[in-house]
C-alpha cells in the first residue's frame, strides 16, 4: 500500500477521473438479470418478477464502482478530503440526515429485503441510495479545478449520443434492443430462445434509449440540456468546443421531444426561468443572437413535428389541457359513476357485481355457475366455444356486453374453477371457485384472494386522470403520509403501501382494475413515503441551501469567469431535475447522473465562494 501511495504522490493523478467511468457506463447498461424476488414481491407482480433489464445490473455495477471509490477514499483520505466551509458542511450534514433516516427506515421496514436491495424492475433500495450519496460526497471533494469538468461533459456527450441513436431507431419502430444483436447483447446466452427477441412493452414513437422509460429520458434531459445549452451560449474561447456543445444540445432537444416527456419539458421550462434570472444582464446585452438561436430551434422543431405528422409535439396539447383542467370545479364528481362496474362484493358464498343499472349475482349451484339480476331472476347465460375459449354469453340487453371465460384454475383442478369476467371482450375481474362452492375475487398476478377497497383520498376529486393518472396516484398516496412522520416504510417499498385493491379507482383511472401502481411519479412523495418526512425535509434542506447559495453567487452578474459559468450551468441542471421530479421519481438509470452533477455543483460553488472571499479581503 505504501508503494501505491508513493506512486500517487509522484504522479499528479486526478481523483475525479473515476467519476467519468461511472457517469458514462452505468446509465447505458441494459442486461437481463434474474431477480431474487421475495414473497411480498411475488404477491404483487407474480412470476414476471423473476427477471428485468434496466435496473438490476445498473445498480450492481454502481455498487462495485462505489466500493472502489470508498477504497480510494480510505487510502488517500488526507489527500482527498480537504477542509471545506460552513456552507458545504451544512449541505453534507443535511445529506447525512437524509441518508441516516433512509437507513433507519430500511432497518425497521416490514419489507427488509426490498428495503436494502430494491424492488423488482427498480433496484433502488438503501444500498443503491447509499451509492448515490457516495458519488455525491466523492464528487464534492475530488472536483478540484475547472479542468475536471471535462470528466462531466465528455460522458454526457457519450450518453446523449448513444441514447439519441438508439432512440432514433425506437422512435421509428425499429428498436435495436429488440433486434437479434440487441438480444445477443442484453440477454445471457442461457436464457436466449431461438427466433425470440426481447419483449418490451413500448410502441413505435416512444423513445426511451437505455434509460428504462421515456419519462426518465425527460429527467435525464432536464439535467443535461440546461448545462449543454448554457455552456454553448457562454463559450467564447474554443469554437470547436462551442460547436460540440451546440450539436449535443440539439441532440438533447431531440431526446426531449422524441421521448414526449412532459415532466422533462416542465423541468426545462423552470430551469429556463432560473437561467433568465441568473443571466438577465447577458440576455439583455445579447438578445438578438439569442432570439436567432431560439427561432432557429423552433423552426427546426416545427418542421420535424410536421414531418412526423405531429408525433413530436403530441403530448404538449395534453399538458396545456391538464393545466387548465386543474382549475375546473369537480367537487360533485364521483368516479364510480363513470365505470361499468361500481363494486364487487362477497355475500355468503356468492359474488355480487354491482353495475350502473343493476346487480349481477354469481353463484355455483348443481355443478354449474348461475347468474341472477338484482330481482333474483336468472339471466340466461349460455355455454359456448369461441376461438377455442369456453365462454358464457347472454343476449340479455342489460348484460350482453358481459361475458365469462371459464376453465381450470390449476392444471390439476377437477372442475372449471376459474371464471374470468370480460366487458366488451376485455378481461376485468377473475374469480376462483373454492372447494366449498364459494366464489372469491382474486388478483390476476398473484392468484391470491382479494377484496375491493375504497381507500381514503386527498384532493384531485374528478381529476384523477390528469398527468397520465398521476393525480389518481397522488390522491391515494398523500393520505399515507400521516404514517411516515419519522420513518418511512423502507426504500423502494411504495408498491406494497399503495392500495392496489382500489380496483374501481384503478378501473376508472387506467381503464383496467388489473394495473399495478409501483411508483408515485413524484420524487418527493417517493422520499416521504419510503424514507420518512424527516428524510424528505433533509433532502429539501440540502437542495434549498445549494440553490440559494448558487443564486447568491451567480444571479444577475454581468461578467462570468469560467468557473462561474460552469457553476451557474450546473445549478440549472440540478433545478431541471428537481422540477421534473414533481412528475417523475428517482430511478437508477438517471439518479447517479443527478447526484454527481449535484456534487460538482457544490464543489464549484465552494471554489467560486473562496475566490469571491479572496477578492473581498484584498
Amino acid at each position: 500500500m505504501e508503494n501505491i501511495k508513493t506512486f500517487f504522490k509522484k504522479k499528479n493523478i486526478d481523483f475525479f477521473f473515476p467519476i467519468a467511468f461511472i457517469l458514462a457506463i452505468v446509465p447505458l447498461i441494459v442486461r437481463m438479470a434474474m431477480t431474487n424476488a421475495d414473497e411480498n414481491t411475488l404477491n404483487i407482480f407474480g412470476e414476471k418478477a423473476q427477471s428485468e433489464f434496466f435496473s438490476q445490473d445498473k445498480a450492481f455495477l454502481l455498487m462495485i464502482f462505489c466500493i472502489i471509490l470508498v477504497v480510494i477514499s480510505l487510502i488517500f483520505f488526507k489527500k482527498i478530503f480537504k477542509k471545506k466551509d460552513k456552507t458545504v458542511h451544512s449541505i453534507i450534514f443535511a445529506g447525512s440526515i437524509f441518508l441516516v433516516f433512509t437507513l433507519l427506515s430500511a432497518i425497521f421496514s416490514n419489507y427488509k429485503q426490498v428495503s436494502f436491495y430494491g424492488i423488482y424492475d427498480r433496484a433502488e433500495g438503501f444500498i443503491t441510495i447509499a451509492c448515490y450519496f457516495i458519488l455525491f460526497l466523492y464528487s464534492i471533494y475530488t472536483f478540484k479545478t475547472t479542468n475536471d469538468y471535462k470528466y462531466i461533459i465528455t460522458p454526457i456527450f457519450i450518453l446523449v449520443a448513444i441514447n439519441s441513436l438508439v432512440g432514433l431507431f425506437q422512435y421509428t419502430g425499429q428498436d435495436l434492443l429488440k433486434s437479434k444483436l440487441g438480444t445477443a447483447i442484453a440477454v445471457p446466452s442461457e436464457y436466449q430462445k431461438p427466433n425470440q427477441g426481447i419483449n418490451l412493452l413500448y410502441e413505435k414513437g416512444k423513445l426511451y434509449g437505455t434509460l428504462f422509460h421515456y419519462n426518465y429520458v425527460g429527467s435525464f434531459v432536464a439535467i443535461v440540456l440546461p448545462i449543454l445549452f448554457c455552456l454553448t451560449l457562454l463559450e467564447d474561447e474554443d469554437i470547436f468546443h462551442k460547436l460540440n456543445l451546440g450539436f449535443f444540445s440539439l441532440l438533447s432537444i431531440w431526446l426531449l421531444f422524441g421521448s414526449t416527456s412532459r415532466a422533462g419539458i416542465i423541468g426545462i421550462a423552470v430551469a429556463a426561468i432560473f437561467a433568465l434570472i441568473i443571466f438577465w444582464k447577458l440576455v439583455i446585452e445579447k438578445w438578438k443572437p439569442l432570439l436567432i438561436v431560439f427561432s432557429s430551434i423552433l423552426v427546426i422543431a416545427v418542421g420535424v413535428n410536421f414531418a412526423t405528422k405531429g408525433s413530436l409535439f403530441e403530448r404538449i396539447p395534453s399538458l396545456i389541457t391538464d393545466a387548465l383542467s386543474v382549475f375546473k370545479d369537480t367537487s360533485d364528481f364521483d368516479y364510480r359513476d363513470h365505470v361499468p362496474i361500481r363494486d364487487v362484493k362477497h355475500v355468503d358464498k356468492d359474488v355480487q357485481v354491482v353495475l350502473q343499472n343493476d346487480t349481477l349475482n354469481i353463484s355455483y349451484e348443481n355443478n354449474d355457475y348461475v347468474f341472477k339480476n338484482s330481482k333474483n331472476e336468472i339471466i340466461s347465460y349460455v355455454k359456448g366455444n369461441v376461438n377455442g375459449n369456453k365462454l358464457y354469453t347472454t343476449n340479455d340487453e342489460k348484460f350482453k356486453n358481459i361475458s365469462f371465460k371459464y376453465g381450470k384454475f390449476y392444471a390439476n383442478s377437477n372442475r372449471d374453477d376459474a371464471l374470468l369476467l370480460n366487458i366488451d371482450n376485455q378481461p376485468i375481474f377473475m374469480f376462483n371457485l373454492k372447494n366449498d362452492n364459494s366464489i372469491h375475487l382474486i388478483n390476476l398476478n398473484s392468484k391470491k384472494d382479494i377484496d375491493v377497497e375504497f381507500p381514503p383520498t386527498v384532493g384531485f376529486k374528478g381529476k384523477e386522470k390528469l398527468g397520465s393518472m398521476r393525480a389518481y396516484i397522488w390522491s391515494r398516496s398523500i393520505p399515507m403520509l400521516k404514517d411516515n412522520l419519522i420513518l418511512g416504510s423502507g426504500p423502494d417499498t411504495f408498491v406494497f403501501r399503495f392500495p392496489q385493491n382500489d380496483l374501481i379507482g384503478l378501473y376508472y383511472a387506467y381503464d383496467s382494475p388489473n394495473t399495478i401502481v409501483d411508483k408515485p411519479h413524484n420524487l418527493y412523495l417517493q422520499i416521504a413515503l419510503s424514507d420518512g418526512i424527516i428524510a424528505l425535509l433533509a433532502f429539501l434542506a440540502l437542495m434549498v441551501i445549494y440553490i440559494t447559495d448558487s443564486m447568491k453567487l451567480y444571479a444577475l452578474k454581468k461578467d462570468f469567469t469560467k468557473s462561474q459559468k460552469l457553476g451557474a450551468a450546473t445549478c440549472l441542471g440540478v433545478i431541471g431535475y428537481l422540477f421534473a421530479g414533481i412528475f417523475n421519481d428517482s430511478v437508477v438509470s438517471v439518479a447517479p447522473v443527478f447526484w454527481i452533477v449535484l456534487g460538482v455543483g457544490v464543489a464549484l460553488n465552494y471554489m467560486n465562494r473562496m475566490e469571491k472571499n479572496k477578492k473581498l479581503n484584498k
